[in-house]
């Protein structure tokens, strides 16, 4: 077997492990399998051999992305983890004899604090969310009912990650019989993560109810947030791609000034419990990483938080 054809074989293999062994996501599979092509790709123009490679070609092909094509760390970051994964488990399954990576110099990764929304900004996101009072009549041939069932989707939807802190996926992919009512209040949600790991995520009470309120109707096997299909009882969710077209635009509605993702609506639910007082491993659990280390970003206080603390010093 050439030694192309021999990666090739080795990636597959590594992705098939990460897909059904470790319960990656398809879009994580498909991220990775994108990177490793690009470091096969490195390697033919280089005329290495990928199983005889050394720390000193991980180098060089590091300084190559960021020296020669201008990527930026982060994302060299990635494509680096990416390459250690995939040569930890070559060398476990004794595809190579070393792990080029391992003692690699490795970009370091700049610490950010996350961006999340204050509580002003956040009352103003749900308020342009659930406006109907600019609705058209008809739009492409859908009536405004119809299209206030759409915004009335979203509108939920947001409130679910603003209550909840669940990732885009996670949230489009929940089905109504993962949810827990008792006596028509939804209580907490059943969430299978990444690398399938399950956890439990209560839910406040007043959003409880109203959540509990807006799934009765639906279907134990349907997803909460469901299309409905012509000629179908159920239909599948929209795309996180559309989610995040929908936010931004309603971001835009609202006058904020930042750029509202899904993601950040996570790190707003996150500052809020640590504004509640809740500790790192609290917050760590309800998110569903599984190093504490991920969690260590949401050390961050809010400024009137720092301000009652500087405010007792003597």
């Amino acid at each position: 077997m050439l030694k192309r054809d021999e990666f090739l074989q080795a990636r597959k293999d590594f992705l098939a492990y990460l897909r059904y062994t470790r319960g990656y996501s398809p879009g994580t599979c498909y991220a990775y399998n994108s990177d490793l092509g690009l470091w096969a790709t490195w390697l033919d123009e280089a005329g290495h051999d990928w199983s005889a490679v050394t720390h000193a070609h991980v180098e060089q092909w590091i300084a190559y992305q960021m020296r020669e094509r201008g990527v930026q760390v982060p994302i060299v970051s990635r494509r680096t983890s990416c390459l250690a994964s995939f040569y930890k488990w070559a060398k476990k399954n004794e595809r190579v004899e070393t792990d080029p990576v391992y003692l690699a110099d490795k970009p370091k990764r700049p610490q950010r604090i996350p961006v999340w929304l204050d509580r002003d900004e956040q009352a103003t996101l749900e308020q342009a969310v659930a406006r109907i009072d600019d609705l058209p009549d008809n739009i492409f041939g859908r009536k405004r009912e119809h299209i206030k069932a759409i915004r009335q989707r979203y509108e939920i939807l947001f409130r679910l990650m603003l209550n909840s802190g669940l990732r885009i996926s996670e949230a489009l992919n929940l089905k109504v019989q993962e949810v827990r009512l008792v006596n028509g209040v939804a209580q907490s949600l059943r969430i299978i993560g990444k690398g399938n790991k399950e956890r439990l995520v209560p839910l406040p009470e007043s959003f409880g109810q109203l959540f509990g309120f807006w799934i009765k109707d639906k279907a134990k096997d349907e997803f909460v947030f469901a299309q409905k299909a012509a000629g179908k009882a159920t239909g599948k969710p929209p795309k996180a791609q559309t989610v995040r077209a929908y936010l931004k635009r309603v971001n835009e509605r609202a006058n904020i000034p930042k750029k509202v993702t899904p993601h950040k609506l996570r790190h707003t639910y996150a500052t809020r419990l640590l504004e509640a007082g809740a500790e790192l491993v609290d917050i760590q659990a309800l998110l569903g990483h599984v190093d504490l280390a991920t969690t260590q970003i949401y050390t961050h206080v809010s400024n009137d938080r720092m301000a009652s603390i500087v405010s007792k010093l003597k």
